[in-house]
């Protein structure tokens, strides 16, 4: 199926880990002849998918950014307009899980690093391609949440927040798009099987509990994630915005 992505030009923050979803993201946009900017703090992550895109034969340039400072976000979208003359669709991947442990224990710090990096990030990135995007008028802005965004989550105060705050952005992105050909939808994850799980960020007990209330008895790979991402972001969905897209096995199946 030809999903109309040739010549298109893209965002994908959080794209520096090869074992991320960002990176597979990155790497099935240029597939469908899309070029591609990814952004993240990590800059030789971001340097070398760049270097994979170009290999694929897209076009694509690594950018250095903190999205939770404004300004670098704003610099950022200009460069990339600047470099490839628009914006055409744009994946808010890139969070953060910094802390782990009840709504007492988390310190007010960690709080708002959390809300600046996964919910401020993806307002500014927003904020600065949406009139790009209005003005051409085509848009795909495509927002990746969690299903802890929707049921909570035990020890993630901030991150569930922050997720949860995500959608709602999407809602009210989409309803400002809509009559401009920008779409916008979240996508809301269950257990993706990406480098944070692999090093043992999350307790690998917690790990294997999620797991196996998955009625597939699976994580996700990041690829399984990126296929999606990359269809919500295509011509062919041109009928959906605001809507919240589960990648999640069944998993919310399971919750009483």
């Amino acid at each position: 199926m030809d999903l109309g992505l040739a010549g298109k030009v893209a965002i994908v923050t959080g794209a520096a880990s090869k074992e991320g979803i960002g990176w597979a993201t990155a790497m099935s946009l240029a597939k469908e002849g899309a070029d591609v900017a990814v952004a993240d703090i990590a800059f030789e992550g971001v340097q070398a998918a760049a270097e994979a895109i170009k290999k694929l034969g897209r076009k694509s340039i690594a950018l250095k950014v903190d999205q939770s400072v404004y300004e670098e976000v704003k610099n950022a979208v200009a460069k990339i307009n600047a470099e490839f003359g628009k914006v055409d669709i744009l994946v808010n991947n890139a969070a953060i899980l910094s802390n782990l442990g009840s709504i007492k224990k988390m310190l007010p710090e960690k709080w708002a690093m959390e809300i600046n990096i996964n919910l401020n990030g993806p307002y500014y990135w927003t904020r600065e391609v949406l009139p790009i995007m209005s003005q051409n008028g085509w848009g795909r802005i495509v927002n990746i949440s969690s299903i802890a965004g929707m049921v909570g989550g035990l020890g993630l105060p901030g991150y569930t927040a922050s997720k949860g705050g995500l959608v709602a952005l999407t809602k009210s992105t989409a309803k400002e798009g809509a009559t401009k050909g920008v779409t916008a939808n979240v996508i809301s994850l269950g257990l993706v099987e990406t480098e944070a799980y692999k090093r043992g960020t999350l307790d690998p007990k917690a790990v294997e509990q999620l797991k196996s209330r998955v009625p597939m008895g699976r994580m996700a790979q990041p690829s399984e994630a990126a296929d999606v991402i990359t269809f919500i972001a295509s011509e062919r969905a041109s009928y959906i915005t605001g809507a919240n897209v589960l990648v999640e096995a069944g998993i919310l199946l399971n919750v009483n």
